[in-house]
């Protein structure tokens, strides 16, 4: 079975700290620049599925894994997570932050399409993963949101000030 890719654009609404990303993996029904399209169907079954996320569809550059969250009529959602641990991964956010790189590609297998005309419509797909790109060729597809982990931080602080605080006012004989 032949591996195939499709790409998708990326937009990020906020830098984030955690690594965590959302968004729009496939809009269904839109002719990508290889003159494909996915039906609804394609990936059916792939909710609460979990993908490995790569940079740019290189196997050995693993930087986080991907779950589908969501697939309705019209699209395909997913949730992410950069591995901050990973240099690339690191690499990847501070592009994505930049706004170097806005784009995202699916790694598939095909399982049933059909042509009519100079467009292939895939019916049926396997997703192996989901890739951070340069360059996108489906329209319309985008990254939600970036998280940060600012407000976590913010949290943690006020913690340690309070038992801070409270060690003080009550101090241990």
């Amino acid at each position: 079975m032949q591996r195939e890719t499709s790409d998708i654009e990326v937009r990020f609404a906020a830098p984030g700290e955690d690594g965590t990303i959302e968004g729009v993996a496939i809009r269904f029904g839109v002719v990508d620049s290889y003159g494909s399209q996915f039906a609804p169907s394609a990936f059916a079954g792939m909710e609460g599925r979990t993908v490995p996320m790569l940079w740019s569809h290189d196997r050995a550059d693993v930087i986080g894994s991907w779950t589908v969250t969501r697939i309705s009529p019209t699209d395909m959602k997913v949730r992410g997570r950069l591995n901050l641990d990973v240099q690339r991964a690191r690499e990847a956010r501070a592009m994505i932050q930049a706004g170097d790189v806005r784009g995202l590609s699916v790694g598939f297998s095909t399982v049933k399409d059909e042509r009519r005309g100079a467009v292939r419509t895939i019916l049926r797909a396997t997703l192996h993963e989901v890739s951070i790109t340069a360059f996108a060729a489906v329209p319309g597809s985008a990254v939600t949101s970036i998280r940060s982990d600012r407000a976590g931080a913010a949290v943690r602080l006020a913690e340690a000030a309070l038992s801070a605080a409270r060690a003080i006012r009550n101090p241990r004989p």
